[in-house]
């Protein structure tokens, strides 16, 4: 519905939020983070709403059999054994961890074209 969309917006934008209801209007202070769902074919998101999401995922069915059985195989060795499945990934994930770090070091002298700012 649109004009929720527009209180949200609003709200987000101004840090308040105005409720209005039988005749009795408060209005308080609104901090949030929004996190949503979607399905693209129920249509694409206003563009001043995405606008405010940080980040935004596409998921998609894997239709490979092998992929989905070695998806429902790692399910059930988490089940049966949460800590062991996390160790198994350790050094990967520490390896990532490391790859992030040194980007987060590096980004405050990386330079660009104003042109590829805006």
């Amino acid at each position: 519905e649109d004009s929720l969309v527009d209180v949200v917006l609003d709200s987000a934008a101004s840090g308040w939020n105005t409720v209005e209801r039988e005749g009795i209007s408060v209005i308080h202070p609104a901090r949030f983070i929004m996190i949503g769902s979607g399905n693209p074919e129920e249509g694409e998101l206003r563009p001043q709403l995405l606008d405010r999401f940080g980040l935004a995922v596409t998921v998609r069915t894997m239709f490979d059999e092998a992929s989905r059985v070695q998806l429902v195989l790692d399910r059930l060795a988490f089940e049966k054994d949460a800590d062991g499945f996390v160790a198994q990934y350790e050094d990967e994930v520490q390896q990532q961890t490391d790859k992030i770090t040194a980007a987060r070091e590096r980004l405050p002298k990386v330079t660009m074209d104003r042109a590829l700012k805006v």
